[in-house]
């Protein structure tokens, strides 16, 4: 047991010294600035990918109840083990050789497969894998089946505070970025099909596979907030490939830790607090799809 609490505690000041030195890295080179990805043209402040985050944890904590664990009883933890390294594994890997391509001057290539292949790497790999970790036809320590349609009123109402308090800071806050303009899509066709790729390949299957899959089995394994951490510095790895800033490898990766990890936290709490996947698809959908929406 105190093995355990040792290996909790390591992960956690561990990770929460990351997202610590991620924004003071930024603040210490004279970056207050920051691109949410690196072929934007706009800048976003350090505040406004920050504040409106913590604003919302804030009142995720203050807005009671709060879902039990999903895996609060694991019978073969050796099967769990299994497939969180799995699905840990995919998440670090598939960024590095897709960051390791642009290197090598592959960039539009990234950007032909980066969508397209979500739905290859991040559901029906994982799936797959998910399956044949099960020896002798063991059942699977965690069904996705509940989060889809949660049965309490409370889990759908309780998440709504947060995430408008968050999408109206991100948004329309006092930092927040400008918002599009015709100009950066000028076709509506581009925008339609933009847009409704975006939805699903990043705000649904992100979220199944970074929330529902891979943070539920690293909070059996390490406890909740030690899970929300690990899946949210994995989420901000993810944008590794298309989030460049220029200025050398630190600087990106405090930029997108700074930007995607701490918005991980916010989708990763409200995950782990109500287990409604809806929460954070929504929080991820006032990022990515309504500023488009607005236009």
């Amino acid at each position: 047991m105190k093995e355990k609490t040792d290996t909790r505690t390591a992960v956690t000041w561990g990770a929460l010294a990351v997202f610590i030195a991620a924004p003071a890295l930024l603040l210490a080179t004279g970056h207050d600035t920051i691109k949410p990805s690196s072929d934007s043209d706009k800048e976003l402040s350090l505040w406004g990918a920050v504040l409106p985050a913590l604003a919302g944890m804030l009142l995720i904590r203050a807005i009671p109840p709060r879902a039990p664990a999903l895996l609060a009883e694991v019978g073969d933890r050796r099967v769990l083990h299994r497939q969180t390294t799995a699905l840990a594994l995919i998440a670090f890997v598939w960024p590095l050789a897709l960051f390791l391509a642009s290197i090598a001057g592959h960039q539009a290539l990234i950007r032909d497969i980066w969508a397209l292949a979500k739905p290859l790497v991040f559901l029906i790999l994982p799936v797959v894998l998910m399956r044949n970790l099960r020896p002798g036809g063991e059942p699977d320590p965690f069904r996705l089946r509940p989060a889809w349609w949660p049965r309490r009123s409370w889990q759908w109402l309780a998440p709504v505070p947060a995430v408008l308090v968050f999408g109206w800071l991100h948004l329309a806050g006092p930092f927040s970025a400008p918002l599009p303009t015709s100009a950066d899509y000028p076709d509506p066709a581009v925008l339609a099909v933009g847009a409704t790729l975006t939805f699903f390949t990043a705000n649904v299957l992100e979220e199944v596979f970074f929330r529902g899959m891979l943070q539920t089995r690293l909070e059996a394994l390490f406890g909740r907030w030690p899970g929300i951490l690990l899946a949210s510095l994995l989420f901000a790895w993810l944008h590794l490939p298309t989030h460049g800033q220029g200025g050398g490898l630190p600087l990106t990766l405090g930029a997108i830790v700074a930007f995607q990890g701490v918005f991980g936290l916010l989708a990763g709490y409200l995950w782990s607090r109500y287990r409604n996947l809806w929460a954070p698809i929504a929080a991820h959908t006032v990022v990515n799809t309504v500023p488009l929406l607005l236009m």
